[in-house]
């Protein structure tokens, strides 16, 4: 299954890094807003832990796994994660405690990794410290090309891709990538994520298998964090 070619700046970042740094704003400011991302990052950062070996259930319960967390942000989501008998009160608490802060945690790491950089700030000539700001723009709009290629129709043979579309659909935020038809972008992330938006066959092959048993696992984590939103592809006329 061929891997997406993300720009350079962006090639090794995980998914739940990925989410955020697509969703990114131009001036740099956290990915997170009311109603925003973080139980998105959340969820996706527990899967990703759990594929890594670095959580693992234990009768219903998540536990610290033998695994290493893939990046700092994933290491923060474990090191929030309450303990407890019951995984789904364990999420839940997670999203509790941290949904708010985890765009922001997520936009401290992909500063630490050098895709956002602080610059000089300056208000009618006068200097006021410093403010983050997108690192490449191109970087950031290469890959975000990609993702709309994808919404627009052009098929892809990656997971991963397919997964993070995935992820823009339940959360809601594929309007956040500005595809130029948003009705259809939404009606194309709702078939990729195996839902059926307008009675069309849902996509058929080894990838599209792969993304559905990954929606699957999605939801078991998703849900209890509250993530998953009631997503329509009818609120938004064709453009």
């Amino acid at each position: 299954m061929t891997a997406t070619a993300w720009s350079t700046a962006s090639a090794g970042l995980s998914l739940p890094l990925r989410l955020a740094w697509v969703l990114a704003r131009e001036d740099g400011r956290p990915p997170v807003e009311i109603g925003g991302p973080g139980p998105l990052l959340l969820g996706a950062a527990v899967l990703q832990l759990l594929h890594d070996g670095a959580l693992r259930r234990e009768g219903a319960a998540y536990v610290r796994g033998d695994g290493d967390a893939g990046d700092p942000f994933e290491a923060w989501v474990r090191d929030e994660l309450p303990d407890g008998p019951d995984g789904d009160r364990q999420l839940e608490g997670l999203a509790a405690k941290v949904s708010g802060r985890a765009g922001h945690r997520s936009t401290e790491v992909l500063e630490e990794l050098g895709l956002l950089t602080r610059v000089p700030r300056r208000i009618l000539g006068v200097p006021l410290g410093k403010a983050l700001r997108v690192a490449d723009l191109g970087a950031l709009e290469r890959d975000r090309d990609l993702v709309r290629a994808v919404l627009d129709g052009q098929e892809s043979h990656d997971v991963a891709m397919g997964a993070l579309i995935a992820y823009l659909h339940h959360g809601g935020l594929v309007a956040r990538l500005e595809p130029e038809d948003l009705h259809a972008a939404e009606t194309r992330a709702a078939r990729i994520a195996g839902d059926d938006p307008d009675g069309a066959p849902a996509p058929q092959g080894p990838v599209a298998d792969a993304v559905r048993r990954t929606v699957e696992a999605m939801h078991v984590v998703l849900v209890p964090v509250g993530a998953v939103q009631v997503v329509t592809t009818t609120a938004h006329p064709a453009r």
